[in-house]
């Protein structure tokens, strides 16, 4: 991808995982396929076992 990821680039229940990451440290409860591709946008890292929302992550959250 040539640009940050938005909002556009995702869908609702990507979006929604997303915001669930967001809202704190999160031990792995949205669906592998959703971490899989949050993790490839840079929207999300995995951290010490769990999920932890990047900073491009969490403007993509508050759209």
């Amino acid at each position: 991808m040539d640009r940050l990821p938005n909002a556009a680039d995702l869908t609702s229940a990507e979006f929604t995982s997303l915001v669930l990451v967001s809202r704190g440290f999160s031990l792995r409860t949205i669906p592998r396929v959703h971490e899989a591709r949050l993790v490839e946008l840079g929207l999300i890292q995995s951290m010490m076992g769990g999920l932890i929302i990047t900073p491009i992550g969490r403007m993509v959250a508050r759209a």
